[in-house]
Parts: C-alpha cells; structure tokens; sequence
C-alpha cells in the first residue's frame, strides 16, 4: 500500500516535511506527478514551486538519484524490489479554502497541493499519517478505517482535505442515512445551533431535489479567519470555506454572505463532483483540460445556491432578489458578452478566467452562467417541468453512474421537458453558444413571475451618466463602450477635477504625467444602471418557482 507520513519540525516555517512510501515491485521507472492544478478552480497553479528537497530512499536507506523531466514530474530508477521512500518539504504558506496553511495553532492541507500521484498505481488504496500535537483536534474529508485515515485512490486523494488545530469547534446532524459534520476553526460568535438549523434545513431542500445523497457522510469546515477573505473549494465528502472577518457574522448581511457559500458548495456535492462534463471524467492534474461546462457547473450551481436558500425559508423573498440584484448589477457592468460567448469564456478559463484580464473580452460563468440558469429554469415552468428537474435527470444518467457528460447531452436533458425545442434551441444559440443581450431575458422572465425589474442610475452621477467607473484611488477603472468617455479617456487615468455644466463634464486628468483637460458629453439614456427587483404580486408560478 502506498502510505504518506506527514509533520511538521517548525510549524512557524510553514514547512511540512512528508516521506512517501512506495511499494516497488518491478526494476522499472518510477514516475512521480504533482498536480498543476486542482478541482473547482481550472486554472495551473503550480504546487512543485513549493516543494524543496526532495530525494529518494531504497529499501536499505540508500539515496537514489531523481532526475526532474518536466516542472511537476519527477523519475527515479530502483535497483531493488521493496518499499522505497521520498523524502520532500512542502511550504503551505497560503490561506484559501483550496491550499495549505500551517502555523503554532493549526495544520491545514488540501492534499492535491502536496502529494504525488505515482503513475501506474494511481487506483492503489493510500494511506494518510499526519502527525499532530496531542492536544490538538482533527477532521478531514478521507476515509477511515480503524483509526487509520486514507483514500481508495489517488483520485480520491487529490479530492481531500484535512484539519488540525487546537481550537476545533464541532456539531453534527443527520438527514435519513447521511451524517453531517460542522467544524469551525476560530471564533464562532454566532448562534451556533440557529447556524446548523439553516444548514441542515437546505441540506434537506438539495437532498429532496435530487432524491439522494452522494455520500454517507458530508463535512463543512470552516476557517473563521480575522481578516478580510471568501472562498469555497467542494469536495465530494465535504467542503472547506474561508470566512473573515469573523466577527462581522454577528451580521445578518455577513451571514447570508457565509451561508451563501455553504449551499453553493453543497448543490456542488451533485453537480461537478459526481456530475461532471466529460473532459473532467477522470481529473488529469498534470495538464490543462479544457471544457465548455462552465455555464452547467458553476452557472447553476450559483443559481442553485441562492434558490435553496430560498426554498428552505433562510433568505426571505426580499433577500433572495437583493441577492439576484448583486448578480445583475455586477454583471450590467461587463460587455464581455458582445466579444466572447459562454462556451468560449468557460474554455479560456485556463487563460484568464479568476483574473479581470483586458476589459470587456469574457463573462462570468459564475454571474453570467447564474443568470442562463435561471431563464432556462423560468422557460421549464412554463412546460411544467424545471431545472431541477433537469439536474434529477443528469444525476441518475451520468452522476450516480459516473460517466461524464457530453454538451449534447446536457441539451438532450433539458429538451426532452419541452414540446417546444424551437424556443430552447434559439435561447442556446443567442445566449450560450451566442453573444445576444440577456439582460431583456432575464427581465422577461422576471415580469412573468411577478416582478419588475427597474433600473435607475444609482448614486454616481459620474458612472450613469458619462460612464466613467473609478477607484478609491481617483484613477478611471472602467469605461462605457457607448459613452463620449470611450473615445477620449482611457483606464488609469487620475482624475484631478471634474466640474458639471449643464450636461457638460469639464475634467482635468493626469494620464501618466501628462495633465491633460476635456470636455465630455452626457447620453440621452443611462450607461452604467443599477438594477432593482419590485415585487409586484403573487402568482402562482412564482409559487411553483419557490415552492416546486
């Protein structure tokens, strides 16, 4: 059996210190990969650069050369059968809900940061030893089998996290034959059992949706960090989410932020970690794979999210559309969509898709893909079906058995709930392969459940009406491709003055040492609007909407 042993000499170096066991049994190449990258986040992050010396041990303690053949593979050549170990560092210096931390008061890893997959042995069983002070608590998304922890494959590996701290905060509850675990690391000032309610209650609504759980057993950990931070990695057995400062969870408008992540998360237990595109069907962590799902794995699960909020009672009506209007408002201010449609964004993913990158070339498959979602799951009411339905469907065919999907087949799924694919079919080709508005959709739909959905120009006059976006630092952020600003400003210019006469914009701009003064015209419309959902009044496909 494969086997990790890990510690930490000096926990303030933020240096663990790992030995690979390696049962060899033939007198050829060992090759040893490093992932590039990890699950939920397509984009190569390089772990080897935080991996010092490493080396190669026989069975009889004798080192053995290995040669490093690319950035993140690593070859040894044995000269006997046994057990051979490597014998590396690994610097876990990075605090997100994807990395590795250690520090006096904690030892937090993400494993496919920090561990080999060793190439033909991937489907070995592998077991994991982290050792720890014994005043410490842990938990962990691994297995466990006799007190010892470990996973069935690499694959399961690389999907796993783990937590050790002094300060573990832990609570549990049950739904059917699933156990779910809370753990928290920091400061918890909240209303602990209010807390696990609202988890359970939209744990509850998700299992109901899709008739099942993955899992027998599922873990939140939470690092409940002093600083400002937000961020959630899913993982088929649990998830890690980073939240700071804790001390603003006392606030509701915070707390919905926490348990917004939470169910976003938790919908991903389903969807990309068992429902997954093709491409991603096994991960291949040495190299880029590219896919067009985007808009499938994070659009709807984003939509999800604040959906089962919804449906489990946590958000009231007012803050689920405060919330959709978070997503709209960030989204009116990207024109990524007249340059590049969803399928291409989800592609270049790879290139610039966690980044701002050049202005107005890509959307959002988290914001953009959220707003796809909810048209088409608006466009399922009225065939009297929904995108739940549809998500039920790829579950049984392609999550439960684990095969990956095709885009076809997704589109399969959500036609075969309409007598009318003329519609569906034009909706895909203008908004998802396309690079229509869909801003006159979303609002459509939105009038037919009983809203309106208004726009207004916010409180800067220098935004809605020149279409001028700046930072606190002064300096232009964001221009409106239709504004008189386009053609005569440019991003990164300092704004020194600015005086308003009758529609006229006088300002004076420093533009990398040079002063430089214009006169800018206002539109006849509004350019960058902020948009607001009025409730309207009941009806009862709204209430099919919630409540279905």
């Amino acid at each position: 059996m494969i086997s990790y042993y890990i510690e930490s000499h000096n926990p303030l170096s933020q240096y663990i210190q790992i030995a690979l066991h390696i049962p060899v049994r033939h007198l050829s190449p060992v090759r040893l990969q490093l992932p590039a990258w990890r699950a939920g986040r397509y984009q190569l992050t390089n772990y080897a650069q935080n991996i010092r010396s490493l080396s190669v041990l026989t069975p009889i303690g004798k080192q053995v050369p290995a040669s490093k053949l690319t950035k993140d593979l690593w070859e040894f050549i044995p000269d006997h059968v046994g057990e051979y170990q490597v014998c590396y560092e690994y610097h876990c210096a990075r605090m997100d809900a994807g990395s590795c931390w250690v520090d006096d008061e904690q030892i937090y890893l993400n494993f496919v940061n920090c561990c080999f997959d060793v190439e033909g042995q991937s489907e070995e069983k592998i077991q994991v030893n982290v050792t720890f002070p014994a005043h410490f608590q842990s938990c962990t998304t691994l297995l466990s089998e006799n007190s010892k922890l470990f996973a069935s494959s690499f694959q399961q590996l690389a999907d796993s996290s783990f937590l050790a701290s002094q300060n573990l905060t832990h609570e549990a509850f049950k739904i059917n034959d699933v156990n779910f675990h809370l753990w928290f690391h920091g400061k918890v000032l909240f209303d602990l059992t209010e807390f696990k309610n609202n988890i359970q209650l939209f744990a509850g609504k998700q299992i109901e949706a899709f008739g099942e759980f993955p899992v027998d057993e599922y873990h939140f950990i939470y690092q409940l960090l002093p600083y400002p931070h937000y961020h959630g990695v899913e993982h088929q057995r649990g998830t890690v989410v980073t939240f700071g400062p804790a001390e603003n969870l006392t606030k509701r408008q915070h707390m919905n932020e926490l348990m917004g992540v939470s169910c976003h998360e938790l919908y991903h237990a389903w969807n990309v970690c068992r429902i997954r595109p093709k491409e991603i069907a096994p991960y291949n962590f040495a190299n880029e794979a590219y896919h067009q799902a985007g808009w499938v794995a994070e659009g709807i699960t984003t939509y999800m999210g604040d959906v089962f909020l919804l449906k489990s009672g946590y958000f009231t009506l007012k803050e689920y559309c405060e919330t959709f209007e978070k997503v709209l408002n960030r989204e009116s201010l990207n024109f990524g969509w007249r340059n590049q449609s969803i399928l291409e964004s989800s592609f270049d993913l790879w290139i610039d898709g966690y980044v701002a990158g050049i202005p107005d070339k890509k959307v959002s498959i988290y914001t953009h893909g959220a707003l796809i979602a909810f048209c088409l799951d608006a466009m399922l009411l009225d065939e009297n079906s929904s995108l739940h339905h549809v998500m039920k469907i790829l579950w049984k065919r392609f999550g439960k058995p684990q095969i990956g999907y095709s885009m076809e087949e997704v589109w399969e799924a959500i036609l075969s709930q309409t007598d009318h694919p003329i519609y569906f079919n034009q909706f895909y080709e203008d908004h998802i392969a396309g690079k229509e508005d869909i801003f006159p959709v979303v609002e459509k739909y939105f009038n037919s459940l009983g809203f309106e959905l208004q726009t207004n120009a916010g409180e800067d006059c220098l935004a809605s009406g020149f279409g001028i976006i700046k930072g606190e630092d002064g300096k232009v952020s964001k221009i409106h491709p239709s504004s008189d600003a386009y053609k005569k400003l440019m991003v990164g210019d300092l704004i020194n003055s600015q005086n308003l006469d009758n529609k006229i914009l006088k300002i004076s701009v420093n533009r990398y040492g040079r002063n430089l003064d214009m006169e800018l015209r206002t539109t006849d419309k509004l350019l960058f609007q902020n948009h607001v959902l009025v409730d309207k009044k009941n009806n009862p496909k709204r209430d099919t909407w919630i409540n279905g």
